[in-house]
């Protein structure tokens, strides 16, 4: 009976049985499976990696007292700790009590701690809405818990990027602590949310002060008590103060951001307005999650969507309220106002999941005065449901899906019920049944909601989370990829090819091999170091990204051997085997080892040396070419090894009428008849036999089909078709040939489609054919958030060449007009290269060790060495003063004296001395604070 009169008036253990319940029907069928909550993309890829290999740190800080380095060479081609890591796991807190258990235990423990965050994204909201609303009903703030904690944001993020769910828990607290300050001069709780807030992740903590500024100025607007100077720059103190405790981790990660690949992204991703689709269907994917465009996650509760309605209608009386939801309104309608939101870069909607707390707070008080309720609510609730269902139609292709259906019945239920509750009908528990059926009802909502990720997990081909024991396979087995490089006894960094297989989602590789020591220079993280970004563009290296700088270098043989791979594993189906490395018998993981004992050192003295100037003035191709015996930096004079780089040689295409060429232009427009020739015939002499083949596009422009010009020839090419498989096919009439129900089904499919294959956002590829070899140009659209980087030139690795294939051809993909120009280049391999390389001097005596190399060179003149070591301002050079130089475009270089040199490198994080001073003096500062408070709590606690 205590239990139940406790349950009966604690709110807190009204939640918990809520959740859990819900976190039941959601989540059981996750273990009765044998799954994880790790997605097969970004899970998998970046974020179980990062929480395993930041379990290991932590241990070794705690129970063996051994600080990590500052710069880890195991990752890519190496970088700073802090500085990747901070971004994924080191502010996150949740990944602290993984030091308990062993990493065995961390599949588990992954999966356990998302629903660790969502219960207490609820609990948060419970908690700040009891002392907003002091005087709600519990009902009206479970309601409202439930909104806040279950929407189409979480259940898109819960299983694919967990973390960020932790800005859920902090927002609520950074408005209390907002309002504490404002209403009774009380900051602790301020200072400490926005310390956990910037602490917890610099990107996910930007966009909460910039929704917190937000929300500050319409409270500043909207009520005039707090329009006090002094008050306000107390509150200005605070927040400082607030970033101050968090500069350990803000300010090198900030440092990070400002030298990283994305530092130069077009904001909003060059877009004024979002597709004419996006906002038709936008009303539609306010109550459901079947599409993300631009990160508009919807699937609020269908009760969150009425009480929007309601508040706005009541907007003198909750005028703060409405104003926040007004202001989010008019910057989803926007690109521009997006990226501004999300740190002035893409046109990111993430920013969104703060108006779920202004939408569940308007949940809640419109239940606590259900009384208020009158017949034109119902019709602007019902007029919208209308409107909502028919975008949603739209949205999902015309197509009466599940999704739609679902939400749709649960919306007009909702007004149903609601309704009901105004009808002159009185029976005993009237008002019990009433918030019984509500809180039934938005519970269901939440569980259809939050299908998002685990729907397809009762299909064994389409599921998208990671299977428990393929977690635990793929964790072990990456020490049988560095076992196998130890076996070769070869130095060097190396290359795994994706080790996934049908696993992987749509990331463009895996940090799996961090697990273990294999350096291999995949490294797919968020921020990316700058210099090897623009190495890697200047190489026009096609599997360059922002998220991935190097990637796999597209497995071009000269590239690889310049940034020092002894080591590449190979699945199978690949087709490009780079030159120079030669088969064995290892193979893990399905992946054969192919490996080289010549490479770039470390450390090493160019034969020759190129200006920028000169460099820049070369083919994509000769430059990664002439890095093998030139080093190329700011003050380079032209003396200029050319013996490698005059081996390279254009390749001619047979032209019409009977002529060579270096230049193929090429113009296409498509849908056009599969029958159009797409292939080119080319000169290959004997000489470059088993060189590599490099096609380089250039010029490239794409112009999509308006969407009339795409109807048309789409069916113009539906037509083509049929009549060409009777003329040249023999075939007899296609009895199912209509083109009526053609153009109706074209129309259904893409009137209001965002998706990339439409080509409507931008997005294409192009694919070239030498042989047995394809490799691929994609152009991501304007909707893709992270890999957006629009390009007019790529150069494509097309292996080794043959003298017996003497053609290649191209193929586009989405409907539009294509031209661009071709150029090939064959590049030397084997012994050419391989004397090249020998032709450097390497330095002496290399050491590498915790963020120290050391090595020794004797010079015969005062000149640069050029490195393997990817350039970071934390890297500094015993006797020189002032910064190094970047050699090579993306690596440190080192100046050296005419004589005997002692070469010392040490690294460590820019800005992290600094950060942990600014975080020990604001600790103090906060201490003072909060002992000030205890002792005189009339002066600081004193009403407005």
């Amino acid at each position: 009976m205590a239990l139940k009169q406790r349950l009966k008036s604690n709110i807190y253990l009204q939640y918990l049985l809520v959740f859990v319940i819900l976190a039941g029907f959601i989540f059981t069928i996750v273990p009765l499976t044998g799954s994880t909550l790790i997605w097969n993309s970004d899970g998998i890829t970046q974020h179980y990696p990062a929480l395993v290999y930041w379990q290991k740190m932590l241990k070794g800080l705690i129970f063996n007292h051994q600080m990590w380095s500052q710069w880890d060479w195991n990752v890519g081609l190496g970088t700073d700790t802090i500085q990747t890591f901070s971004y994924y796991v080191m502010g996150d807190i949740f990944t602290y009590p993984s030091i308990l258990f062993s990493q065995d235990q961390m599949v588990a423990y992954y999966s356990i701690m998302v629903v660790v965050r969502l219960f207490l994204i609820g609990l948060s909201f419970t908690f700040v809405a009891k002392r907003l609303i002091p005087n709600s009903k519990h009902l009206a703030i479970l309601v409202g818990a439930i909104i806040y904690t279950f929407s189409g944001y979480t259940a898109y993020v819960t299983f694919a990027h967990p973390f960020f769910l932790n800005p859920l828990i902090i927002l609520p607290l950074l408005v209390l602590g907002l309002y504490s300050a404002l209403d009774h001069q009380r900051y602790l709780l301020l200072i400490i949310s926005v310390a956990w807030a910037l602490f917890n992740n610099f990107y996910l903590g930007t966009m909460l002060a910039i929704g917190m500024m937000i929300y500050w100025l319409i409270l500043l607007i909207t009520t005039q008590k707090y329009r006090q100077f002094v008050l306000n720059l107390k509150l200005i103190g605070s927040v400082i103060l607030g970033a101050a405790l968090s500069a350990i981790l803000l300010l090198p990660s900030m440092n990070q951001l400002l030298s990283s690949a994305r530092a130069t992204s077009k904001i909003a991703n060059g877009l004024t307005f979002y597709p004419y689709s996006y906002y038709f269907t936008l009303p539609g994917l306010s109550i459901s999650n079947a599409n993300r465009p631009y990160w508009v996650t919807g699937g609020i509760m269908t009760l969150g969507i009425i009480a929007i309605i309601w508040s706005l209608r009541r907007f003198k009386q909750h005028f703060a309220l409405n104003v926040t939801l007004v202001t989010g309104g008019i910057i989803l309608l926007f690109p521009t106002l997006a990226a501004l939101m999300n740190g002035g870069s893409s046109p990111s909607n993430r920013w969104s999941q703060m108006l779920l707390l202004p939408i569940a707070l308007a949940a809640v008080h419109m239940i606590n005065e259900l009384d208020s309720l009158h017949r034109r609510d119902y019709y602007w609730f019902t007029g919208y449901g209308i409107i909502a269902v028919i975008s949603l139609f739209m949205a999902d292709n015309f197509a009466f899906t599940y999704d739609l259906g679902g939400v749709a019945a649960i919306y007009f239920v909702t007004i149903f019920i609601l309704l009901f509750s105004k009808l002159p009908i009185n029976f005993n528990h009237k008002a019990q049944l009433i918030s019984a059926s509500l809180l039934i009802l938005v519970s269901f909502n939440a569980i259809v909601i939050m299908r998002d990720r685990h729907a397809n997990q009762y299909s064994i081909d389409d599921t998208m989370l990671v299977s428990s024991t393929q977690a635990h396979e793929l964790t072990n087995s990456q020490q049988s990829f560095a076992d196998s490089i130890a076996e070769t006894k070869t130095t060097g960094r190396s290359s795994i090819d994706n080790q996934l297989s049908n696993l992987t989602g749509d990331s463009p590789a895996d940090n799996l091999a961090i697990l273990a020591q294999t350096f291999n220079i995949n490294s797919y993280w968020s921020l990316q170091n700058k210099y090897l970004n623009d190495l890697s563009k200047s190489l026009e290296n096609n599997t360059n990204s922002a998220n991935d700088a190097i990637n796999n270098a597209d497995y071009r043989t000269t590239f690889l051997h310049l940034i020092g791979v002894s080591n590449v594993f190979l699945a199978a189906d690949n087709k490009v085997q780079p030159a120079n490395y030669q088969s064995t018998s290892n193979i893990t993981n399905g992946q054969r080892l192919y490996n080289t004992t010549t490479t770039m050192p470390l450390i090493y003295k160019s034969t020759g040396t190129m200006s920028n100037t000169a460099f820049n003035k070369l083919s994509p191709t000769k430059r990664e070419v002439a890095l093998i015996n030139n080093a190329v930096y700011k003050q380079a004079k032209n003396k200029i090894a050319t013996a490698l780089l005059n081996k390279v040689q254009k390749l001619k295409f047979f032209a019409l009428p009977q002529s060579l060429a270096t230049t193929q232009h090429v113009k296409i427009s498509l849908p056009t008849s599969e029958y159009t020739p797409t292939a080119y015939s080319i000169k290959i002499p004997e000489s470059v036999k088993g060189y590599e083949l490099h096609v380089r596009l250039t010029n490239i422009k794409y112009t999509p089909g308006t969407l009339t010009n795409r109807y048309d020839s789409a069916l113009n090419n539906y037509i083509d078709k049929h009549n060409q498989q009777i003329m040249y096919e023999n075939n007899d009439s296609n009895s199912r040939y209509n083109t009526d129900l053609y153009k109706l089904g074209w129309l259904r499919q893409n009137l209001f489609n965002v998706s990339p294959t439409t080509g409507a956002t931008g997005a294409f590829t192009i694919a070239a054919t030498y042989g047995k070899t394809t490799n691929t140009f994609n152009q991501v659209g304007s909707e893709n958030l992270s890999f957006y980087n629009p390009r007019t030139s790529t150069t494509l690795n097309m292996g080794n060449i043959s003298t017996k294939t003497d053609t290649f051809s191209l193929h586009m993909s989405n409907p539009g007009t294509y031209e661009f120009d071709v150029e090939l280049e064959a590049v030397p391999t084997g012994t050419s290269l391989d004397t090249a390389i020998k032709a450097n001097h390497a330095a002496k005596n290399i050491k590498m060790d915790n963020d120290v190399v050391t090595a020794t060179y004797h010079s015969n003149s005062n000149t640069v060495l050029a490195t393997t070591i990817p350039y970071s301002s934390g890297w500094k050079l015993t006797g020189y003063q002032g910064k190094l130089p970047v050699v090579n475009k993306g690596f440190i270089g080192i100046p050296v004296k005419t004589g005997n040199n002692q070469i010392k490198l040490t690294y460590s994080t820019p800005y992290a001395k600094l950060g942990i001073i600014i975080s020990l003096l604001a600790a103090i500062v906060t201490l003072i604070i909060t002992i000030s408070t205890k002792i005189n709590p009339r002066h600081h606690r004193k009403d407005n």
